[in-house]
Parts: structure tokens; C-alpha cells; sequence
């Protein structure tokens, strides 16, 4: 009975002394996308247009407490480089004030930025043209042009998907922060 006692207050003052903290989450409709705790790194476009990489110091009364940090390559007296971490002040911003976030890990990026046919078009596009002039044949005859049509096609479609895709979620009608506070309600 004394082993079960003390085992249950054990439990009691090692679940209560945990400290939580609140939080701030990006979402998108109700689907939480992003979450950041005290001690995270944080990148992130402000609504002035700076990009800022930081650690949460800590996050209270809808204000985010950040340390600004940036990471430099240095040369040693040997000559080999070294990364050094340089850290500024705390800065404080309430987190409506930040803008953007860029997307992490997306998947077939290369595809969805339209990179791939940029490189698929404009290769075929010039390898056809100096196959064609090489064998000096001419560069427009009907049987070629069908064929510099698709490639421009292509082309065209991956330059009109780079400058349709974001990289970033912007904070505003889609997408949204949300700040958590878990502090027990009176």
C-alpha cells in the first residue's frame, strides 16, 4: 500500500511540474500544417519584407520573444572553413506581424515549379536545332515543325508553371495563424 501511495504521488509532482508552454500553429482551413514551442527555430517572412531565422525564447500574451541568429562560413589560420553561429538580441513581434513561411519537403517540387519541362522543352528545342542545322537541312520544313511546336509547348507550360508556384505559405485568406494559449482558464 506504501509502494502504491508513494508511486501515485510521485506521479502527481512529476506530471505537475512539467512546464507548459503556449504555442502558435499555421494552419490551412482546420488542418494544422506547422506548430512552433518555445526553443524552435523559426523562418519566417515578416510583414516588412525581412526574412528572419530565429529560436523562440519564449512565446506569451500573443507575442513571439525571438533571438535572431545567422550562420556564417569563416576561414581558420589553416585555411579550412568553419560554420560560425552569431546570435543577436531578443526581438519581440506579435505573430499577426508575421507573412510568410516558405513550404517544407514538398514533394515532386521539380515537377510542380515546372523546372522539368523547362529542362525538357529548351534541350529538345536545342538539340533539335543543331541536329537540323548540322545536317543543313531546314530548320522550319514540315516534317520538323510539329515537332519544335511540342518542344515549345513544353517549354512554355514549365515557364508558365515557375511563375504560378509559391514557395511559401502566405499568411491570409488560405492559410492562417492561430496563437494557443494553455494557460488554465479562471
Amino acid at each position: 500500500m506504501k509502494c502504491c501511495l508513494l508511486t501515485i504521488i510521485t506521479a502527481f509532482v512529476l506530471t505537475s511540474s512539467f512546464a507548459q508552454s503556449d504555442f502558435i500553429q499555421l494552419k490551412k482551413n482546420n488542418k494544422v500544417l506547422e506548430l512552433w514551442f518555445r526553443g524552435d527555430n523559426i523562418y519566417a517572412q515578416l510583414k516588412n519584407g525581412q526574412w528572419i531565422n530565429a529560436v523562440i525564447y519564449k512565446i506569451k500574451d500573443d507575442s513571439l520573444y525571438l533571438r535572431p541568429y545567422i550562420v556564417q562560413t569563416y576561414v581558420n589560420r589553416l585555411g579550412l572553413p568553419f560554420l560560425d553561429t552569431t546570435f543577436y538580441g531578443l526581438m519581440t513581434i506579435h505573430f499577426s506581424y508575421l507573412y510568410a513561411f516558405p513550404k517544407k519537403d514538398e514533394s515532386f517540387s521539380y515537377v510542380k515549379n515546372g523546372l522539368i519541362f523547362v529542362l525538357a522543352g529548351g534541350g529538345y528545342l536545342v538539340l533539335n536545332t543543331i541536329n537540323t542545322l548540322s545536317d543543313n537541312d531546314p530548320l522550319f520544313a514540315s516534317d520538323n515543325l510539329p515537332q519544335l511546336c511540342i518542344a515549345t509547348g513544353v517549354l512554355a507550360l514549365g515557364v508558365v508553371l515557375g511563375l504560378t508556384h509559391k514557395s511559401t505559405y502566405i499568411v491570409g485568406k488560405k492559410y492562417h495563424i492561430e496563437y494557443i494559449s494553455v494557460k488554465p482558464s479562471s
